[in-house]
């Protein structure tokens, strides 16, 4: 589905209350794969919804609030998969060309129990899979649930998303591209063992 401004925000807002009403027992999933940018002055990273111009960022939603909402209530854990790009160099290029995350969240925004899986680390851009009308890190986060059903750990997942997509990546699109694994200090030394399921 294309969200738009509104329904991610909707969304956002329903597991936030679902967060606030589980007395901390609730497992969080934010998926998103598209378009984003940084704002040019304060470097910030936004995400574009389908009605949002790359133009102005004033119906941007910023990933660092997202994440507060995410967390602004105790639980089990918060999981985000993030498929876009805030290099603002795909801003005329289409949805599934060009994904890559440069900016990566400040240690010191992360808090509560929040994992995070970017498409790619650094300066680099995340390209689509053509052949399989995906993001290359979509596809392989795809493949992997689904050949496990989700009986997976964290660790694992993080692994095999990372290898195949650095290897597929170079050999489908003569471009490194390394998936990462963002991890907020509550977490840092107890991720690993968690299980997707």
């Amino acid at each position: 589905m294309d969200g738009t401004s509104g329904q991610i925000n909707q969304g956002i807002t329903k597991l936030n209350l679902i967060t606030k009403n589980t007395e901390g027992k609730a497992f969080i999933y934010f998926y998103y794969a598209g378009h984003g940018l940084p704002d040019e002055v304060t470097k910030e990273s936004y995400i574009i919804p389908v009605d949002v111009s790359g133009s102005s960022l004033n119906s941007a939603l910023k990933l660092k609030d997202i994440y507060l909402k995410l967390t602004e209530f105790p639980c089990k854990r918060v999981t985000v998969f993030l498929d876009a790009c805030f290099t603002g160099g795909a801003r005329n290029v289409g949805l599934l060309t060009s994904r890559g995350v440069k900016i990566k969240p400040k240690e010191e925004l992360l808090k509560g129990n929040l994992i995070i899986f970017t498409s790619s680390s650094g300066d680099q851009s995340s390209l689509s899979y053509k052949d399989k009308q995906h993001g290359m890190f979509t596809y392989f986060l795809l493949k992997r649930l689904q050949e496990t059903k989700g009986e997976i750990s964290y660790y694992e997942l993080a692994k095999y998303v990372k290898e195949n997509v650095s290897l597929e990546s170079i050999l489908v699109n003569s471009k490194e591209q390394n998936s990462e694994t963002i991890i907020s200090p509550d977490l840092q030394n107890i991720w690993m063992d968690f299980k997707l399921k």
